[in-house]
């Protein structure tokens, strides 16, 4: 059995969004309401992907527009990137610049990198985008592939020539926004999120090499790509595993101590000389998963149960009422609540702002 860390991306994704947001007036709490993240954490090197998803949920929420991952993605710059963007705007060709991307594609997302596939006439980038709810895989999609268009303009310039986009998703309300903006046929509903352009002039030499700076630089990313799964004690190794298993599957202390390479006896050890256990470890994360999930518009217990590694429905309700003292339905019902009393508000906010610029 494996477990899938596609997990994390890079902190700086965030930064457009919140400008995007701040334009509304809107607090940063309310942003990060249930993403886990804070202002601290936001300056970090590299978010959960499950939190980036919350923010996108927000964002949306909030600022009632629906194509959040469009206008994100067409005010994301170079330096989000990060140190990646400038290998690439270094490159030799876009043959070079292609197998750069995949190379430290880690740096900027756990993710898979994006596939490539070179014909005579064409390249063709397949993209994966990590599960999620509907709107964020949907945001994320187009987040990403307008930051690519976006930097391959830049990169390539006159020599990148796209021909081609395809949406996992179906064609959305504001489709006509995104055919203007990449003026290229898009299919929507395919297997995959692509990209292809044309291999005419894949081979030629990009405007801004610079072979000796992109040596140094890559030397920097390949000191980097082992650098962000350097967990400091057992037991945040032993939760980080217990954060990614897989819903189909029960945790327990067997098969996590076959993932760690280490025994369950030791694991026991190991985790007692840091003064924890493994059942704890496995409640805690629960508990976390759990309250996020509820932290949603729409929410099948029996399925949250299964996910959980609960047997039935009434095993995780007894549970989530030894936790906090609510029942799950309940607890859901509240969130909901507050949920709608905070847009019945920020909805006044926005209106009373109007109606001051109207009598201006």
């Amino acid at each position: 059995m494996s477990i899938n860390y596609q997990q994390t991306m890079t902190a700086s994704a965030v930064q457009p969004l919140l400008r995007y947001v701040e334009k509304f007036g809107i607090p940063l709490d309310d942003i990060l309401q249930d993403t886990f993240l804070n202002e601290t954490k936001l300056r970090n090197d590299r978010i959960t992907i499950t939190s980036f998803d919350q923010l996108l949920n927000n964002a949306s929420r909030l600022t009632q527009c629906d194509r959040i991952g469009f206008i994100t993605g067409q005010n994301v710059e170079l330096q989000a990137f990060k140190l990646l963007g400038f290998l690439l705007t270094r490159c030799e060709t876009g043959r070079d610049a292609l197998v750069t991307l995949r190379r430290y594609y880690m740096l900027l997302s756990d993710s898979p990198a994006p596939e490539i596939f070179l014909s005579k006439n064409e390249v063709k980038v397949i993209y994966s985008i990590s599960k999620g709810n509907d709107l964020a895989m949907r945001a994320r999609a187009e987040l990403i592939m307008t930051a690519i268009h976006t930097l391959g303009r830049s990169v390539g310039g006159s020599l990148y020539q796209p021909l081609k986009l395809g949406f996992k998703h179906p064609k959305p309300k504001y489709h006509q926004e995104l055919a203007d903006f990449f003026n290229i046929d898009i299919a929507y509903g395919q297997v995959d999120c692509w990209l292809s352009f044309s291999a005419e002039h894949i081979d030629q030499p990009l405007q801004q090499s610079n072979p000796s700076l992109f040596n140094a630089l890559r030397k920097k990313a390949e000191s980097m790509l082992g650098g962000h799964y350097n967990l400091n004690t057992f037991s945040s190794k032993v939760r980080y595993v217990l954060q990614h298993w897989p819903n189909q599957y029960t945790a327990n202390k067997e098969a996590v101590a076959e993932l760690l390479n280490t025994s369950p006896r030791t694991l026991t050890r190991r985790l007692q000389e840091e003064d924890t256990q493994f059942s704890s470890l496995l409640r805690n994360v629960r508990m976390d998963k759990a309250e996020f999930k509820l932290k949603n518009h729409s929410v099948d217990m029996q399925e949250l149960a299964h996910d959980l590694g609960f047997a039935d429905r009434r095993g995780f309700e007894r549970a989530f009422k030894q936790w906090f003292d609510i029942t799950p339905a309940a607890y859901h019902k509240s969130w909901i609540k507050q949920i709608s009393i905070k847009q019945i508000s920020i909805k006044q906010s926005l209106d009373k702002k109007e109606l001051t610029k109207t009598a201006e």
